[in-house]
């Protein structure tokens, strides 16, 4: 009989050999994932998640493993694996279901977990022919190499050995660092800037980048190199480090001691059951709860993961964070101003050497082994999600997180004040709700109703401000024209002009000069008439900041600073008129909301929840009073916001989607469209029509771009099952970059926008 090695040796022989799915990272819709045999010197080493080098059209690609399985017709083989960048299965996962969920290509979605800026196309001169001008170790771009070689050339070069791609982080350039040497510590008390060079030295553990170093003590490089002719430094070059924070656990907690139990409390629930949780907290108590998720994370060993919309955020919160935990554990940001150390702290993460990352939008997919907590602040906040041209995914980061939370497990709070309507409807339906924390306080609230004034500031608003400067208050007023539609109304009774199919307000085009619809593009003249009472004082609704600014100067008679984005002017003084952004990270005594109705009478789809957030926000920020002008009074969302009431609106605003058909209750995916009008309306017909599944609608393609610029469309596709509306885009995409590639049409899609 033959012997046991004998016949595991039969059967390895027998087996089939294995394949692999291969995700390149070449972000297009038109190019599936590929199969690829694995070679018997990397058996056991390739699987799910793995970073390998495959070729395509004779050339090495960088791709992910996306799925694992028997040999079949694939015939290439992998030719390498980079084990810096390989993913774990849970992450391929995650971007598995982003990929499906968003309509977008598996590659842009991979490429968002690995470091940013990967160099994909570097080259590793291995053996140099003759005549040659590379030596051994250069690293050249494929473009170098094709322009040298050529085509044929550089498939002959990479079949013979002679290079090899060399995909990877961008290579960090070394800095010079100053280090104490040991033993050393010379006479300085006739050298008062060296002395002062060396205790700095000393206190950060005796070394320091020298950029730093100088940048700390106001010294000139003379000084170092005194120190260094002194024998007491020396000066090495190493790569830099990523910046990092150290917790102190100077802190312990904000507020009440019996709220810091009940916040540790509702943290740790949530990192130990895990799930996912929404979780109402006043904005100023927010960093309190996400420094107790992040302790209840570090203490039990594992990482916590911070998404914040913004980048200032981001740093605010992590010095908080660092302040609280327990001495010995390490905070890093991870967001774009960070652009060089990315990698570094990117690394850092994966290696499981930073305990908590507090980052915007691009840290949504960073690997983290440990993860046990992921926070989204803010939840609502419509910088979670990458616009056009930004940053990031086009999918807000709640939806990432909750992806990771059913993947890789961790506990996900969706914390704010007043959570999306997305997020709200689902509770009870894969998302629990924590008990909220209360407003320590609510300030009085005034509706000013300016139905037959067509003033632009009521008296009654100005008499609040001049009452809120007699008590020695700061008061602040809040336009919010900047980035939103437009509605038309009448001055005398308030009525909007309004689709007669959807029986929502019409939307100025500046593009056009007309008003359309956002839901199903129907379009039209601006109104002369009011259809409700007949009259002719039809007006765009909105005040901008600046006239805004100029108004109430000359009705107070006094300064008035300007607080917006892109400006600040005289923000310290007792009334500042700005965007609501910025006004409500401030406290003032009163606070004054001049035109909310550009919100209320919105045409898009979530216009009323956002007016709502604006209000709410408002209240927030005022100690004693917030007063709103309106055209519409008894609009729900005014009435809930200033009485604080977030179910209360939710019930009232629910139903109305719903009716509507808007997410969550209906689905939608914008398509956009660059260029001409004749190859977008063909490519609607020809390519979007026929990929529609039973039960999804188009609506016909309406202009979207400002004058002078490349000429933008977008329509929508729309349904009932989500599912339904994602492969529907997803081949129609696929179908338009195939057909008119040629004719330099561009499409881009989004699922489920925030906006339309």
């Amino acid at each position: 009989m033959p012997r046991t090695d004998e016949l595991e040796a039969a059967a390895e022989v027998s087996r089939p050999a294995r394949e692999v799915r291969v995700s390149l990272l070449i972000r297009t819709h038109a190019l599936p994932p590929l199969s690829y045999r694995i070679p018997d010197h990397l058996l056991g080493e390739v699987g799910l998640g793995c970073a390998v080098i495959v070729p395509l059209s004779g050339y090495s690609r960088l791709g992910i493993v996306v799925g694992v399985g028997d040999a079949g017709r694939s015939s290439e083989p992998v030719r390498g694996v980079v084990r810096d960048l390989c993913l774990s299965p849970g992450l391929v996962e995650v971007c598995c279901r982003v990929s499906e969920a968003a309509a977008m290509p598996l590659s842009s979605v991979l490429g968002a977990a690995l470091p940013q800026k990967l160099e994909t196309n570097r080259y590793l001169v291995t053996d140099p022919a003759p005549g040659w001008p590379w030596d051994v170790g250069s690293r050249v771009s494929r473009t170098t190499l094709k322009r040298h070689l050529g085509g044929e050339g550089l498939r002959a070069a990479e079949d013979e050995d002679r290079v090899r791609l060399d995909a990877g982080p961008p290579e960090r350039k070394p800095v010079e660092w100053a280090v104490l040497r040991r033993g050393a510590r010379p006479d300085l008390t006739r050298a008062p800037r060296q002395r002062e060079l060396w205790e700095r030295l000393s206190d950060a553990g005796g070394e320091l980048p020298v950029r730093e170093l100088l940048a700390a003590t106001g010294s000139s490089r003379s000084i170092v190199r005194a120190l260094v002719e002194r024998g007491a430094v020396k000066l090495e070059r190493r790569p830099p480090s990523p910046p990092h924070l150290k917790t102190l656990g100077i802190r312990r907690s904000a507020g009440p001691s019996s709220q810091a139990r009940d916040l540790s409390r509702d943290a740790g629930r949530i990192v130990d059951r895990g799930g996912a949780w929404l979780w109402r907290m006043p904005s100023s108590d927010q960093p309190v709860a996400v420094a107790a998720i992040a302790a209840a994370a570090v203490e039990g060993g594992e990482q916590a993961l911070v998404l914040v919309p913004e980048i200032k955020v981001a740093e605010r919160l992590a010095r908080y964070v660092c302040e609280v935990l327990p001495r010995g554990h390490t905070v890093a940001t991870y967001h774009s101003d960070h652009d060089p150390h990315r990698p570094g702290i990117y690394q850092m993460a994966r290696e499981g050497r930073a305990d908590v990352v507090v980052g915007t939008r691009p840290a949504a997919l960073l690997p983290l082994p440990r993860l046990g907590a992921i926070c989204v602040v803010d939840e609502p906040n419509e910088a979670h999600r990458a616009r056009p041209g930004y940053e990031g995914l086009r999918v807000h980061v709640r939806e990432v997180a909750l992806a990771r939370e059913e993947a890789e497990g961790p506990g996900v709070a969706l914390i704010s004040s007043t959570p999306s309507l997305r997020v709200y409807a689902r509770k009870g339906r894969g998302i629990r709700e924590l008990a909220g924390q209360p407003a320590r306080s609510w300030p009085a609230a005034r509706i000013i109703d300016l139905r037959g004034s067509g003033a632009v500031l009521s008296e009654e608003l100005v008499d609040a401000c001049r009452r809120g400067l007699d008590v020695g208050g700061r008061v602040a007023l809040i336009s919010n024209r900047l980035g939103y539609a437009t509605s038309v109304s009448c001055n005398r009774c308030g009525s909007v002009q309004t689709c007669p199919d959807c029986d929502l307000p019409l939307a100025l085009l500046e593009a056009t000069g007309c008003a359309a619809c956002g839901r199903c593009g129907y379009r039209s003249l601006v109104a002369s008439k009011c259809a409700v009472c007949g009259s002719g004082r039809m007006s765009p609704t909105g005040l901008g900041v600046e006239r805004l600014r100029n108004e109430i100067v000359q009705a107070l008679d006094t300064p008035v600073g300007l607080l917006t984005a892109a400006r600040r002017v005289l923000e310290d003084a007792p009334v500042v008129v700005g965007t609501a952004h910025c006004v409500v990270e401030k406290s003032w005594h009163a606070v004054a909301v001049a035109d909310v109705d550009n919100l209320l009478l919105g045409a898009s789809i979530s216009s009323v929840e956002r007016a709502f957030r604006m209000l709410y926000a408002a209240a927030e920020s005022a100690d004693e009073l917030v007063a709103v002008q309106t055209r519409v009074p008894e609009h729900h969302a005014l009435q809930t916001a200033l009485r604080g009431d977030y179910p209360a609106f939710a019930a009232a605003e629910l139903p109305r989607l719903r009716a509507l058909g808007y997410p969550p209750f209906g689905h939608l995916a914008s398509l956009t469209f660059w260029g001409g009008e004749e190859a977008v309306r063909g490519a609607v017909e020809s390519s979007v029509r026929p990929s529609l599944e039973p039960g999804v609608t188009v609506s016909e393609p309406v202009p979207a771009a400002q004058p002078g610029g490349e000429p933008v469309w977008r329509t929508l596709l729309r349904s009932s099952d989500r599912g339904a509306v994602t492969r529907s885009a997803t081949t129609a995409v696929r179908l338009v970059v195939r057909q008119w590639a040629r004719r330099k049409l561009r499409v881009q899609v989004e699922i489920d926008p925030e906006e339309v």
